[in-house]
C-alpha cells in the first residue's frame, strides 16, 4: 500500500470517527440545551400564572382575658380587604354573652378600631371582628370573620 493512500485513508477514518463523536457531542449539548431551557421557562410560567388572590386579613385581640364584674375589657381589632375593589369596607366589632346571639357593638371606616368594653355580669364574654363590604346603604356583605377571643368574668 503506498504511504500517501495509507495517511489518506487514515485522515479520512480518523476525521469520520471525529466527526460523529464530536456531532453526537453537539446533539447531546443541544439536547442538554433545550432541556435547560424549558426547564426556566416552566419555572417562570409557573411563578408568573399564580392563582389571583386578593389581599385581607383581619384580627382582634383583648387587653386581658380575665376580668372583674364592672371592669372594662380592653377590645381592639385591625383589618383590611381589597376583595371589593373600591367598594367601601368597615370594621366592625361583636359581643356575644355565653351561648348567646351576637350583638354589634359597633363600625369603623378605618383599619383598626379600639374599645372598652364593660363586663356587665359573671360568665364568658366573646368578642369577634368582621370586615363588612358596603355595597349600598342596604346591602351588606360580610367579607370575613376574626377568630373569636374568649374574656372569663367573675
Amino acid at each position: 500500500m503506498n504511504t500517501a493512500a495509507h495517511r489518506t485513508a487514515q485522515g479520512t477514518a480518523g476525521r469520520t470517527a471525529a466527526t460523529e463523536r464530536t456531532g453526537s457531542g453537539r446533539i447531546a449539548r443541544r439536547i442538554g440545551s433545550a432541556a435547560a431551557v424549558a426547564a426556566v421557562a416552566a419555572a417562570v410560567v409557573g411563578l408568573g400564572a399564580g392563582p389571583a388572590s386578593a389581599k385581607s386579613a383581619i384580627a382582634v385581640g383583648v387587653g386581658s382575658r380575665v376580668v372583674t364584674v364592672g371592669r372594662s375589657v380592653e377590645v381592639s381589632a385591625s383589618g383590611d380587604s381589597d376583595d371589593f375593589g373600591g367598594t367601601p369596607i368597615q370594621l366592625c366589632v361583636d359581643e356575644r354573652s355565653g351561648a348567646g346571639a351576637w350583638a354589634q357593638l359597633g363600625c369603623v371606616q378605618h383599619s383598626s378600631v379600639r374599645l372598652a368594653v364593660r363586663a356587665g355580669h359573671r360568665g364568658e364574654l366573646q368578642f369577634r371582628a368582621q370586615l363588612v363590604a358596603v355595597v349600598n346603604p342596604r346591602h351588606r356583605v360580610v367579607d370575613r370573620t376574626s377568630n373569636t377571643v374568649a374574656v372569663l368574668v367573675h
